[in-house]
């Protein structure tokens, strides 16, 4: 007896298809690992770029201000303005700002570290500045970063 019309799979394709079905989820998962593992690098990085932004930009603006700079100690900048005075300094592993003796808060975010800032007061005859040197950290043991970022200031001549 000869059997003509044959109904469902055999089990050699069934293993064909399971593999193929197996490989594929496979590429899949590394897929949405990687696109998670990147974006919580981008995030670190993030961190770092906007708190780096937000310190010098208020470094820059308050010292341009400024009508003397002075340097008490590599991490502590003390600037005397015609309405006071404004101190950035390190605590904590953070920047924060004072305002006429008053904390006006931290000028990082609380996920990025401040590993090193070092304030130098520079002066010449005709003008008078300072440079700072901010290196911030972020993210943890496999997405750990850390950047340097450098930029001088001379104040505006009144």
């Amino acid at each position: 007896m000869v059997i003509k019309n044959k109904k469902g799979f055999s089990l050699i394709e069934i293993l064909v298809y399971i593999s193929i079905l197996v490989f594929m989820l496979a590429i899949i998962l590394e897929v949405v690992i990687s696109i998670t593992r990147s974006d919580r690098i981008i995030r670190t990085m993030r961190n770092i770029e906007n708190s780096a932004i937000l310190s010098m930009e208020r470094i820059t603006r308050e010292v341009r201000q400024a009508d003397s700079i002075t340097v008490i100690e590599p991490d502590v900048l003390v600037l005397e303005k015609e309405d006071g005075t404004v101190e950035f300094y390190l605590s904590n592993s953070r920047l924060f700002i004072k305002e006429n003796g008053v904390e006006i808060g931290a000028l990082t975010a609380s996920s990025t570290r401040v590993a090193d800032i070092t304030f130098t007061r520079f002066a010449s005859s005709t003008s008078e500045g300072v440079r700072v040197k901010l290196t911030l950290e972020s993210g943890t043991t496999t997405n750990y970063r850390t950047e340097n970022f450098y930029t001088s200031v001379i104040k505006r001549n009144k």
